[in-house]
């Protein structure tokens, strides 16, 4: 039997790329590909570092976009 593991539980509204694909229950590879496409959540970008706001990836998942 596998042992569950502890739910994620996020201090910080700026979330990576791998946290706010679990906030969203999506792979990270998902995100990258909408980041790409320009049809995920608002994000921002410092050279290559990702961050994703949490009011961002709500906006989005009320708007029905995921």
């Amino acid at each position: 039997m596998e042992a569950q593991s502890e739910p994620q539980i996020f201090t910080s509204p700026w979330l990576t790329t791998e946290q706010a694909a679990a906030y969203l229950s999506v792979s990270a590879g998902t995100l990258a590909n909408w980041r790409t496409k320009g049809t995920g959540p608002r994000y921002r970008a410092v050279g290559r570092m990702v961050r994703y706001h949490r009011n961002d990836l709500d906006a989005f998942m009320m708007e029905g976009a995921a």
